[in-house]
């Protein structure tokens, strides 16, 4: 290809033109960029610089050209082949089901079609634009169906002298394609990757990240410092969530939330802080707590404590009464390991805890609280009331006891027994603790560390992903609410918490701290019992279920049984189902719509006769039909109960 500087200008005048009327805000993202640049074309070859040098080496073209031919010799898939198994599964859960249903039709390992047998992209990732001759070579070469790219201003706007966007813009518009461009420099700056790829999740979930997972993966530029996306999908527990939980789980949580309204469990509602000068300590059943336990009853009546999960059944035997008792856990067990630590002791405290879990609990505290727990259906009822939702206060407890004493206004935290880990992974908690009682249920538990990680005074501590991504929500709560956190447990290093060994603990200052626990207590009430009419929501609630059935079924008439079809329909899915513009019905199908996706799509692109595909699908979307009906079934019990 033979690049002039004539042919520059009229492809720049024409890209202005027509972004200037089409996508003005994309022009604004390419003209807002101050780092100075040149575009330079020697013997027909066209390069760019922006003060160090040729980007490629003085030819851009070819450089396109042998980066395409690599990726068509050896296509880069974003994730491996799935294996799903029927392990585990529970006829009594109505997701799992319709999940044994599907697996038993498609198996459990699903493997793709090779690209050089189809020739169609169902997604693909591209990481840099620059002048852009690599994404037309590959629109000449293969169906690219959908397409995300990511890249920073300053080599985005270089495509403005010889990207055709014109023709871009028209491909991606025909019905069943999609182009999102995300262009900004915290893709590479942002230290946070769940920051720096946010409007990547969500247009992850606004497509379908069933679809996503089949994509392919280019990577044009490389940038300095570097964009770590590779690292956010192995390490971001939000990016991970996206193919986790079931519908039963949702339901449940609504339906122990409605539970609250008949106890009249206070909510939270912001209103007060605790002073400046307060203090909170937030004690895990780590096995450190055992050696922190004289330094907690020293201090005790000058700081406000949160004890966290079975941390209860250590202080109990330590005689240690907490202040709040926190817990997240919606299930019975909860319930039932409670009553193993005592009514009388618990009436001595408070329980503060997430609106779906078990109602029961709260009668077993002298006084209960709720918050809002994120990414909940129960919550998304309540939210709307003015009552914020608690960001990382899981997966497991203790990340949730830091999190509300940082809400509650506490600047000075300190950690005891939060350990997320052990140095020796046979004691995996506090010998307190209910964990070593023989009579106790959590002894059954199993509890496996097999992760290494850095521990917070120096060596190697093994944890498991659940605590690993407890330390990573603890970090995040320390980062987004500025709080000074000092950590003085024998456990994983949690970055942004000061190491502070046991023996070096001391207190200077002093509060009021029955003060502090009344403000606390302020901030709860029971105005959503006047706000929230549940009858009303769960009919509205069943009626969206009965109208997403109709639009399903009528799916294998809409959709041919075509590469282009099966993929469009996968696109088409979550945008119907969040055109009703109601969060619960989102909320409660969203995991079993992404997981389902993610299985069928494998599948149906495994399938080289249409036929078979048209049977397969056919298949799946009256499977997904029959989920919806039954779904709407336990919809209208709830209408029942609580209408």
């Amino acid at each position: 290809m033979v690049v002039t500087e004539e042919g520059l200008k009229e492809r720049l005048y024409k890209n202005h033109e027509l972004l200037s009327k089409k996508a003005p805000g994309l022009l604004q993202v390419m003209s807002a960029v101050s780092l100075p640049f040149s575009v330079n074309v020697s013997d027909g070859k066209v390069d760019a610089d922006m003060g160090g040098g040729p980007i490629y080496g003085g030819d851009a073209y070819t450089i396109c050209l042998r980066q395409v031919e690599a990726f068509e010799e050896k296509p880069v898939r974003m994730f491996p082949d799935l294996i799903r198994t029927k392990e585990g599964l529970n006829e009594d859960i109505i997701a799992h089901r319709f999940t044994r249903d599907l697996l038993e039709r498609t198996g459990e390992k699903i493997e793709a079609l090779p690209l050089n047998r189809t020739r169609h992209i169902p997604l693909l990732l591209m990481v840099g634009l620059g002048f852009g001759f690599h994404l037309e070579m590959l629109l000449d070469r293969f169906e690219v169906q959908n397409l995300i790219l990511l890249d920073v201003p300053a080599f985005f706007r270089l495509s403005l002298y010889t990207l055709d966007w014109e023709r871009v813009i028209n491909y991606f518009s025909k019905p069943g394609r999609s182009l999102n461009l995300i262009v900004h420099d915290k893709l590479i700056l942002e230290q946070d990757l769940d920051g720096a790829f946010s409007d990547l999740l969500k247009v992850i979930q606004q497509i379908n990240p069933g679809l996503f997972y089949w994509g392919y993966y280019f990577e044009h530029l490389q940038y300095n410092p570097p964009m770590r996306i590779m690292d956010w999908f192995n390490r971001s527990p939000a990016f991970q969530e996206v193919f986790h939980g079931y519908f039963d789980d949702e339901l449940w949580s609504l339906r122990w939330t409605l539970e609250k309204f008949e106890k009249k469990i206070p909510l939270y509602y912001p209103k007060k802080k605790v002073s400046e000068d307060a203090v909170a300590f937030v004690l895990g059943a780590g096995p450190s707590l055992d050696y922190a336990i004289e330094k907690i009853k020293e201090y005790r009546d000058r700081a406000v404590i949160f004890s966290c999960g079975s941390t209860i059944s250590a202080l109990k035997k330590a005689g240690i009464v907490p202040d709040f008792h926190v817990e997240i856990e919606r299930t019975k067990y909860t319930y039932d390991t409670l009553v193993e630590v005592g009514r009388d002791f618990l009436k001595q405290t408070r329980l503060i805890a997430n609106n779906p879990l078990w109602t029961e609990c709260f009668k077993l505290f002298k006084k209960g609280y709720m918050f809002l727990k994120l990414n909940d259906t129960g919550a998304l009822l309540l939210e709307p009331t003015g009552s914020p939702i608690i960001w990382h206060t899981g997966p497991t407890v203790t990340a949730a006891g830091v999190a509300l004493a940082a809400e509650f206004g506490f600047k000075e935290i300190y950690l005891f027994g939060v350990d997320l880990g052990s140095k020796d992974p046979s004691r995996h908690h506090s010998s307190l603790s209910n964990y070593y009682d023989p009579e106790s249920m959590l002894s059954k538990a199993r509890v496996e560390f097999e992760i290494p990680m850095s521990g917070n005074f120096g060596g190697e501590v093994y944890t498991n992903s659940w605590f690993a991504i407890t330390k990573y929500a603890i970090e995040q709560t320390i980062k987004k609410k500025g709080v000074k956190v000092y950590n003085t447990s024998d456990g994983v290093k949690i970055e942004g918490a000061v190491p502070l060994p046991i023996e070096f603990f001391k207190l200077e200052g002093s509060f009021d701290k029955e003060k502090a626990i009344r403000d606390i207590e302020e901030n709860f009430d029971t105005r959503y019992l006047k706000m929230i009419k549940p009858g009303e929501v769960l009919r509205k609630l069943s009626m969206d279920f009965e109208t997403l059935a109709e639009k399903v079924k009528s799916y294998p008439k809409r959709f041919s049984p075509s590469l282009y079809d099966t993929i469009h329909s996968f696109l088409i899915l979550p945008s119907e189902v969040v055109s009703f513009k109601n969060p619960l019905l989102y909320n409660l199908l969203y995991h079993n719509m992404h997981q389902w996706s993610q299985t069928a799509l494998g599948y149906a692109l495994s399938l080289e006769e249409e036929e078979k595909r048209r049977e397969f699908m056919h298949f799946f979307w009256d499977m997904f039909y029959r989920f919806l009906k039954a779904a709407n079934r336990e919809i209208q019990r709830l209408l029942e109960d609580f209408g």
